[in-house]
């Protein structure tokens, strides 16, 4: 009969998240795991056949967190924009967990394929948003939000590289920039917006606005 364990799944998951949180992902050694819970590192293969295993969950528990991190933004406007404002942040508030997301390569997947995958449902909800807020083809949405998701990784990727973080209005403006210029080439090349409209519509995206959180109803 193999022996019982000493810890159970759960709390030998979270000291390894607290582990990633506060060190990376390299941390999560057993020996450090251990550590973390007092003991020696032989409890750890009691319940997990390897450190791998052990660290797929605890890249779950980020997924979770990011997720925590992007709830509610729908009830902002533009949400689209408020999702690229919190990308940021969570870099910012958690670089750890944000480089084991989205700056680390696995054999299978680079970070953007993972994360399109792992929050399918929440880029079909933006998508949405952005054709009801721009009248843009369902194509022409999903690439402003691919973009998007590639620009937010970009700033983010700075500010934890180099220690920095930017202001958040300077993000705003940032990202009113890029989502206004992505939309008015989008609609030129369609024939959908006149050029006169496309000069007011990128006058107007200089300054960048903060999303505002709705009024109830």
């Amino acid at each position: 009969m193999p022996p019982k364990p000493k810890y159970t799944k759960e709390e030998i998951v979270n000291a390894a998240y607290e582990l990633t949180r506060e060190n990376g992902i390299d941390a999560v050694v057993a020996r450090e795991v251990g550590k973390r819970l007092n003991t020696s590192a032989s409890p750890i293969f009691t319940v997990w056949n390897s450190m791998e295993e052990l660290k797929d969950e605890v890249r779950k528990l980020a997924q979770q967190k990011f997720q925590e991190y992007m709830d509610g933004i729908f009830d902002y406007t533009p949400a689209f924009k408020e999702f690229g404002m919190r990308w940021v942040a969570f870099a910012d508030e958690e670089p750890n967990l944000y480089r084991l997301l989205f700056l680390s390569q696995s054999e299978t997947h680079n970070p953007y394929v993972r994360f399109k995958q792992d929050f399918t449902s929440l880029i079909k909800l933006l998508v949405t948003e952005v054709i009801n807020e721009f009248g843009l083809s369902r194509e022409n949405a999903e690439d402003l939000i691919n973009q998007m998701i590639v620009f937010a990784n970009g700033i983010a990727a700075f500010s934890i590289m180099n220690n920095d973080s930017f202001s958040k209005e300077l993000i705003s403006r940032f990202f009113t920039q890029v989502c206004i210029g992505i939309v008015i080439t989008d609609k030129l090349r369609d024939g959908t917006m006149e050029m006169s409209v496309a000069k007011a519509m990128a006058g107007s995206c200089v300054s960048g606005i903060i999303p505002q959180k709705k009024e109830k109803e």
